[in-house]
């Protein structure tokens, strides 16, 4: 059974669409309504800090961090999002499939260290604005940051089989 039988392309490109989407929108929600998402959203490491004595500035810098992230994420799903539709199309190798694909595993790859960027800045962040803790710098670079990175490079690897497998086909299309 063809790989695109068992899971339909366009539903997975319908789900990352949606992820594209959601991950802005959930980001800016976080941020902008704090006092009501925060202790439900934010990192697990930050519970030692008071985040209702955040104020606006915190505020602005973690709408920015976490925004910028999640919009370069939605960047990289869209990428996926274009291979999904290309494959759907019957068009699995085709240059945009290739380069889509390849978009979202070197952000991927790139999301995995800026993962520990944004971490610190909120650690940093509600430090500033706790009182009883300021100014607390933590980096922390553990299996969870470790497996995202070595997912990312697994991806930059697939990614490049990807596009070798495109250009053998050319070249197999240019003999027939």
């Amino acid at each position: 059974m063809p790989p695109s039988r068992i899971l339909p392309p366009r539903l997975l490109a319908g789900f990352t669409l949606a992820a594209a989407i959601a991950l802005p929108l959930a980001s800016a929600a976080i941020w902008l309504f704090w006092d009501q998402l925060a202790p439900y959203s934010i990192d697990p490491a930050a519970r030692y800090y008071d985040a209702t004595s955040l104020g606006a500035a915190g505020r602005i810098a973690g709408f920015a961090l976490f925004f910028t992230g999640a919009l370069i994420q939605a960047y990289g799903l869209l990428g996926l999002r274009r291979t999904f539709l290309e494959a759907a199309a019957g068009r699995t190798f085709s240059l945009a499939s290739v380069y889509g694909f390849r978009r979202f595993a070197w952000i991927s790859l790139f999301m995995a260290a800026f993962g520990v960027i944004q971490r610190t800045g909120l650690i940093l962040i509600l430090s500033m604005s706790d009182p009883a803790r300021q100014n607390a710098l933590s980096i922390q670079i553990g299996t969870p940051e470790l497996k995202a990175m070595f997912m990312g490079v697994l991806l930059v690897f697939v990614a490049q089989i990807f596009a070798q497998a495109k250009a053998a086909k050319d070249e197999n299309d240019a003999f027939v």
